[in-house]
């Protein structure tokens, strides 16, 4: 299997580091202390020059501040078209190819994936309530990503079977049809949802069982594109591409 990675962010913040105190500071400190007062003071100066030197801690508010200005920036856009390319350029293969085309099977992820999910992520601060996200997705407001979009399209002119697998629950899936079906997104030949009582750490047992439950029925997946490592891991597919998502991260 070919795996695309996306690139790292660019301009990671650099924090300063605590460091020691010097003996400058316990000769300042000792000057003038009468002497009882000394061993209070040469403990209280051993405190701090024993301190190693603290790690750098990442400011949660300046990395999401980083996370809009590299979006804003078009940099996110261009990643994320660059990723796709190389899942369009796989898809050309498996069209040039003599296999028949209804023996393959492209697959999605949908979330950062053939959906944007911008504003509701920047209106809650980058993080995920379940009711308020249930909200957002009846909204049906979601935009097509352009890109994956695209690759989408062309699969599907070329006859080539298209399934959707997400991390989104069964209870959803009524809004989900209607969102993808507003944002252009028909066509399909299957979309899989996490059972509401899902209850595994992660993913990708779900993910990679559909995939090999397909390829056991006998389609070939030529294509599976996901935002997260998780929508490419355990296999079954020739060729998956990960598209860049700074924003969260799914096990």
């Amino acid at each position: 299997m070919h795996r695309v990675h996306e690139g790292n962010l660019r301009g990671r913040l650099q924090l300063p580091r605590c460091g020691r105190a010097r003996g400058g500071f316990l000769r300042l400190l000792v000057r003038g202390v009468p002497v009882r007062r000394l061993l209070v003071v040469v403990s209280l100066a051993a405190v701090f020059a024993g301190c190693a030197p603290c790690e750098p801690r990442p400011n949660l508010g300046l990395y999401k501040q980083q996370l809009v200005g590299w979006h804003d920036s078009g940099d996110y856009e261009r990643c994320f078209a660059q990723a796709a390319r190389r899942g369009e350029a796989a898809l050309d293969r498996a069209i040039a190819s003599t296999q028949p085309r209804q023996q393959m099977a492209v697959v999605f992820d949908i979330d950062e994936t053939l959906l944007s999910n911008w504003e509701y992520l920047t209106a809650k601060g980058f993080g995920f309530q379940v009711d308020t996200f249930f909200a957002w997705v009846r909204t049906h407001s979601d935009p097509a990503l352009a890109p994956t979009k695209a690759i989408y399209d062309k699969a599907r002119a070329a006859g080539i079977p298209i399934y959707l697998i997400s991390g989104r629950v069964e209870s959803l899936r009524v809004d989900t049809v209607r969102q993808l079906k507003a944002a252009g997104l028909t066509g399909w030949s299957g979309l899989f949802l996490k059972p509401d009582n899902y209850s595994q750490p992660s993913i990708v047992p779900f993910k990679s069982g559909v995939r090999r439950k397909l390829t056991e029925a006998g389609q070939v997946i030529v294509l599976n594109m996901g935002d997260q490592f998780s929508d490419l891991e355990g296999g079954y597919a020739r060729t998956a591409v990960k598209l860049p998502n700074p924003y969260y991260y799914i096990r």
